[in-house]
């Protein structure tokens, strides 16, 4: 069994496990059952019985009074019990299969003494030949009371679904018959183009033949025209509508229709579902592609940023490189300049008073070559002038170490400013 029809069966049997059918003599012939192959199994032995109706979790049957089924299940209630169903296949061969049961009720038929109706519940989940003929017969009368006037346009796609040879058909108008041309069919009506004058067409009896290829069965559907209007442009032709009469439409008709029915609506569903998956990629593709594109934005401006940081950087070190390298050199001069002018100055100084002190002396012996020399106050110059020279020593030592200490404070700055030198 397919997976397409596994789905369907399990489908019928979550929705309709709860939905009873009756068998009625056109409900047999629709789900193709043979009701004399119907039996009760019980206790090592099995009874015939008449099936009166199923759902996919009880069924109901009718046996006599007499009959040793009844006796057997009347000992004891809870006494497992099995039902036998029987359908004919499309060859002609018969399907047979046991459904276990437990009795829940046994009552009189109609308040009959003889006949007695035995309601049995399934134990488990029935075979799925079971499920899926009373499946798709709920299916079909469910259809048919919600989607009665949905219209199927008659085309070529539509017959071939439908299994309608052609669209040339015979309508019966007061046991008169017609040719007419299908123009659309639904559960509960149909729209057919004929020759005719509409007021003498309205409201008449009709009787709508309808042949079905696959099933070779010609259908007749009973109904009445509540509807008749002139084809447009022609004054001899006629389009009519006919109500079918509800209790008269033949299961083989709603079930073509519902084959249709179900099959446009899957075939909506896929093209709804592979347009959505599509929608789905396409939409997956351009966000991967706007998050591509945004990931290269992205990298392409910290690429930018990262060289704009890095030229700024280089220029930074270089400059500081430079800067470096004038203050290096700078204050090595300045000391140099500064050194010899401060060497040069008490040398200066100490020259022109040594100067002035032979001027002075050559001067008063000049002067007093005659006198009498005061040794005492040769002895006073003397002293204030050692005294002078060593005060001018002591200031050209204090300003050697200055400039020594400056120097060193500046090769140190530029080292640290420039680490790599």
């Amino acid at each position: 069994m397919g997976i397409e029809n596994t789905t369907k069966i399990s489908r019928y049997y979550d929705y309709f496990r709860d939905k009873e059918v009756v068998f009625t003599k056109a409900n047999l012939i629709f789900l193709r059952m043979d009701p004399r192959q119907i039996y009760l199994k019980c206790n090592g032995g099995q009874w015939p019985c008449i099936i009166n109706s199923t759902s996919l979790q009880v069924a109901k049957v009718i046996v006599g009074t007499s009959s040793g089924a009844y006796v057997e299940i009347n000992k004891k209630k809870e006494t497992p019990v099995s039902l036998r169903f029987c359908f004919i296949d499309e060859d002609g061969s018969p399907i047979f299969f046991f459904v276990n049961c437990t009795v829940t009720e046994i009552k009189p038929y109609q308040g009959s003494n003889e006949l007695a109706i035995v309601t049995l519940t399934f134990t488990q989940r029935p075979p799925d030949d079971l499920i899926a003929r009373i499946g798709e017969f709920v299916e079909v009368n469910e259809n048919f009371n919600i989607r009665k006037e949905e219209r199927i346009a008659i085309n070529k796609n539509s017959m071939r679904e439908l299994g309608i040879l052609k669209e040339e058909s015979v309508i019966f108008i007061a046991n008169v018959p017609r040719r007419c041309i299908l123009k659309d069919v639904s559960f509960g009506g149909a729209r057919v183009m004929l020759l005719g004058i509409p007021k003498f067409l309205q409201d008449k009896i009709v009787q709508l033949r309808l042949l079905f290829s696959d099933t070779n069965e010609q259908v007749a559907l009973n109904g009445s025209i509540v509807n008749a209007v002139f084809m447009e442009g022609r004054k001899d032709i006629s389009i009519v509508n006919i109500q079918f009469n509800p209790n008269e439409i033949p299961m083989s008709y709603k079930f073509h229709i519902n084959r249709y029915i179900t099959s446009y609506q899957k075939k909506i569903i896929e093209n709804q579902m592979k347009n959505a998956e599509a929608a789905a990629k396409a939409a997956e593709e351009e966000a991967k592609k706007a998050e591509e594109a945004k990931a290269a934005r992205e990298k392409k401006i910290a690429e930018s940023m990262a060289a704009e940081k890095e030229g700024e950087k280089n220029a930074a070190l270089a400059k500081a490189a430079a800067n470096a390298g004038e203050s290096a050199e700078k204050p090595e001069e300045g000391t140099t300049s500064n050194e010899n002018a401060e060497n040069n100055a008490p040398a200066t100084e100490a020259s022109e008073a040594s100067d002035s002190g032979e001027k002075k002396s050559e001067e008063k012996a000049s002067e007093g070559s005659d006198e009498v020399i005061d040794t005492e106050g040769h002895e006073f110059i003397k002293s204030a002038a050692e005294e002078k020279a060593e005060t001018l020593k002591s200031k050209l030592d204090n300003q050697l170490e200055s400039t020594i200490a400056n120097a060193t404070d500046i090769s140190s700055t530029a080292e640290n400013s420039n680490p790599n030198s």
